[in-house]
């Protein structure tokens, strides 16, 4: 015969459940570092083409200058789809673990 558990013994349980993410470990911080870093690195002075991404970066960046690239609606496009990417990459580094919470949830009704 099991013995019955203290109602506050599986709280550290719970707690563990709600916050584990089903992490997509095809993205990362460490990922996202070295993306970055190569970006970085593209030096036009030194020969390397200005790319799409580094225009992006400048549009965004900075408002006073190359912000004036695009009109309006164009800039706040590229807002809005930075943001969406910037949503979704947090997504998949830190993603809601539903079974997590379900069981959680669960012990928690049962304490």
């Amino acid at each position: 015969m099991t013995t019955p558990a203290k109602p506050n013994a599986l709280l550290p349980l719970v707690t563990i459940l709600k916050e584990c993410p089903s992490l997509d470990t095809s993205f990362s911080e460490k990922l996202l570092v070295e993306t970055w870093n190569g970006l970085k690195q593209t030096d036009p002075e030194h020969g390397n083409e200005i790319t799409p991404a580094v225009m992006a970066g400048l549009v965004l960046a900075d408002e006073e200058d190359f912000a004036q690239l695009l009109n309006e609606a164009e800039r706040s496009q590229m807002i809005v789809l930075a943001k969406v990417a910037l949503e979704r990459y947090r997504q998949k580094t830190n993603p809601p673990n539903k079974l997590g919470k379900i069981i959680a949830a669960v012990l928690k009704e049962k304490t």
